[in-house]
């Protein structure tokens, strides 16, 4: 889809969805409420950004590699494709499987970024600002690109309210997408677009689990990054001191609840799909459910790590997945019982 056919698509899809344009109002300053079952305070939008589509920026030839550890963020949209996000700093893509990386162009201005790709060029891109006292307000800007980087487009967003941090972008198509919003004092809730990332409606609160209450003060939820199956969506919440839950929600995102309880372990939960899931950690600790949590049993895998960091672990499809720990990638082929060491994009 060329850049101009997919803005023209995002905006028709922004009018049928509101019935009419409207201008943004301007950002809200006041905090969030300080009741802890509260939400945001209002749906003030964070950007008002007119589209405006810029040229993606490739990294210098003579740039100093990039040193590990160090922040990575992969992006695996399919069983070829995966993209990488190097110290938030500098985007690679990969048709193998990583085997070979090309570097892709950013837009100038952005830091502070995460991306999601559905695909071997579409993707999206979202830059936060630096928070405010405990996460009071923070700005949020989201960029599209549709031919992987060349072109990047700022996003005239709508509905994202300033208060609270912004965090785990994830698109499951070119329409569907999620941020999580949350701070110390407040339940998170999750924000869902259906029109490609112009306009956002926020979820109710994402409840407690059993044994836990929300307080102010840090004693609150952590939501991961969504995955989507079908019509479902699936996400691990947690918080310090608390057992680990998948959470479901199978009205795009409106509501969540609390599922099935992830065991203790050491180990980086993975969604490989509706069912089945991995918890991958030092041999001989890895479990896995095929029954959406259930039930448990050991993983026989030569998954192994030197960091004592917990690993972040996704799956492109059933067989194919990545694991990541500062900065350093292993991949699997076989859903996850074989792992291989392939190289970080941009550190050589």
């Amino acid at each position: 889809m060329t850049h101009g056919v997919a803005l023209a698509a995002l905006l028709v899809g922004a009018l049928l969805f509101f019935g009419c344009s409207q201008k943004e109002p301007a950002a809200s300053t006041a905090g969030p409420s300080p009741t802890a079952t509260a939400g945001p305070a209002s749906p003030t939008s964070v950007s008002t950004a007119t589209p405006v589509a810029v040229r993606g920026v490739l990294p210098d030839r003579s740039a100093t590699p990039i040193p590990l550890p160090n922040v990575l963020q992969l992006s695996a949209p399919s069983r070829q494709v995966i993209w990488a996000l190097g110290a938030g700093q500098r985007l690679f893509s990969s048709n193998d499987r990583g085997g070979t990386w090309q570097p892709r162009g950013l837009p100038a201005s952005v830091a502070s970024a995460e991306i999601s790709f559905i695909d071997e060029e579409e993707g999206w891109l979202s830059a936060i600002g630096s928070p405010a006292t405990q996460c009071q307000q923070q700005s949020f800007a989201l960029w599209h690109t549709g031919d992987a980087g060349m072109t990047w487009v700022q996003m005239a967003v709508a509905g994202i309210a300033a208060e609270q941090c912004k965090s785990s972008l994830a698109f499951v198509d070119k329409t569907r997408g999620v941020v999580i919003a949350s701070d110390p004092n407040h339940p998170p809730v999750v924000y869902r677009t259906i029109d490609g990332g112009q306009t956002w409606r926020a979820s109710a609160p994402v409840p407690d689990p059993p044994g836990f209450t929300t307080q102010p003060g840090g004693q609150t939820l952590e939501v991961g990054r969504v995955r989507a199956f079908d019509s479902t969506l699936l996400v691990l919440v947690g918080a310090p001191g608390l057992s680990q839950y998948v959470y479901r929600s199978t009205d795009g995102g409106a509501t969540w609840a609390p599922g099935a309880a992830i065991p203790h372990i050491d180990g980086g939960l993975a969604i490989v799909s509706a069912t089945r899931w991995l918890v991958i950690g030092p041999v001989p600790q890895s479990i896995e459910t095929t029954d959406s949590g259930a039930t448990w049993h050991p993983f026989a895998t030569d998954y192994s790590q030197a960091s004592p960091v917990t690993p972040v672990v996704l799956f492109g499809d059933q067989d194919v997945g990545y694991a990541t720990t500062r900065g350093a990638i292993q991949r699997t082929v076989d859903g996850g019982a074989h792992w291989t060491r392939i190289v970080t994009p941009g550190t050589g």
